[in-house]
């Protein structure tokens, strides 16, 4: 697996303009990519609108983290494209849920057609071994080739009253995205899930609060970031340390801590699809009928039932499980002739109890974990991600 090293010692915009120009053909390729979609799956009937729409979350992003802000201006920057092309890249699945006409005036009455659902998988549990957090990220196909692990050094970053050390961190993403899920050097990880959501608005560029969250030194402090971020759509959060984890459901304008797990004893745990499990954000929710979020609920629930977690690799493989093929945990609706359907493009595996990670680009059935698996009997390893830098 393929990993984008932020340079050490660089102002957030130095890094951003680093990942741009490392990877400019490949950004504008997703970009565009990102951006049809979001007319052939969601409501905007001209990429003009798009882009007006998607420039309206930039003063959003730099009222709420100014240096996040100046990292995307960065990647912008590098990649040769408008910063509004970039948040369209970092907040596709968001966008999709908009509608325009409520944003701004538009002359087109037909409503959009909405496509496939976004998935992933994400679960949390407690071993003999510590604990653990995982996910798949299931995503459009034609996602997979722009996968990459990013490692983001620690640094000073200057608060409201003095400056604060920011962890060094680990992120799944793509190129040209600021991260989608993770783990920082002080053992906090976050996976997400998209919900699809009726009350959408401009908001927060999700992969933002992703990172934001990784500043933070414990769970809790995460868990709070995400409940008093300005949301502009759906999405589950699990932001979990090796002491507790917390399962945040949102949409555009509500929040909801549906579940929250202590790690006293080896076999707790807990997963999330892409439905709502609590009772509040569930009311402005709603599900693809084309969505597997059911099928992967059941079979995980009746996984656990049967049998607890009983380590990390334990986890990976339920999580690469192909039970219900094609319809499983680990996806695979997208064809030669559907390039956008679903698909497992990745997935992560934190190792919150000693501070590792591990990642594969596309399907991970079969796949062993180095250290873990025996290399005659996977058809593949996934790759192990540490921390290099200093903490304090």
């Amino acid at each position: 697996m393929r990993c984008i090293e932020l340079p050490e010692e660089a102002t957030p915009y130095e890094r951003g303009l680093f990942h741009g120009e490392s990877f400019r053909d490949e950004i504008a390729a997703i970009a565009m990519i990102r951006s049809e979609l979001c007319k052939t799956q969601g409501r905007f009937k001209s990429d003009e609108e798009l882009l007006r729409v998607a420039r309206l979350h930039i003063p959003v992003l730099r009222s709420y983290d100014e240096d996040l802000f100046q990292e995307l201006r960065g990647i912008g920057d590098g990649a040769r494209l408008p910063i509004e092309r970039v948040v369209v890249l970092n907040h596709y699945t968001d966008l999709k849920d908009i509608d325009p006409k409520k944003v701004m005036p538009v002359e087109e009455e037909e409503e959009g057609i909405m496509g496939e659902s976004d998935g992933c998988t994400s679960i949390v549990a407690s071993t003999e071994e510590g604990v653990f957090l995982g996910q798949t990220w299931d995503m459009h196909g034609s996602a997979l080739p722009f996968v990459a692990m990013m490692r983001i050094p620690g640094r000073l970053k200057q608060g409201a009253t003095q400056a604060e050390w920011v962890p060094e961190a680990w992120v799944l993403t793509i190129t040209g995205c600021l991260g989608m899920a993770g783990i920082n050097s002080k053992g906090v990880g976050i996976a997400i899930n998209n919900l699809r959501s009726l009350d959408a608005r401009v908001g927060l560029v999700w992969p933002a609060l992703v990172r934001r969250v990784l500043e933070m030194d414990t769970a809790a402090k995460g868990c709070q970031l995400v409940c008093s971020a300005p949301l502009g759509s759906g999405h589950h959060y699990l932001v979990a340390d090796a002491r507790e984890a917390f399962g945040i459901e949102t949409s555009g304008t509500r929040f909801e801590v549906w579940r929250k797990a202590e790690f006293t004893h080896p076999g707790v745990a807990f997963h999330h699809e892409n439905h709502c499990l609590g009772r509040y954000v569930c009311e402005v929710s709603e599900v693809s009928p084309t969505s597997t979020t059911i099928e992967r609920f059941g079979f995980l629930e009746n996984s656990l039932a049967t049998r607890p977690i009983s380590s990390g690799l334990d986890l990976w493989e339920r999580l690469g499980s192909h039970e219900g093929y094609p319809r499983s945990v680990c996806t695979h609706l997208a064809t030669h002739e559907h390039p956008h359907a679903m698909l497992t493009c990745a997935a992560i595996l934190c190792d919150l109890s000693r501070k590792k990670v591990y990642a594969h680009q596309g399907c991970i059935h079969g796949v062993g974990i180095p250290g873990h698996s025996d290399p005659t009997r996977v058809r593949a390893m996934a790759s192990e991600f540490t921390f290099r830098g200093s903490d304090r």
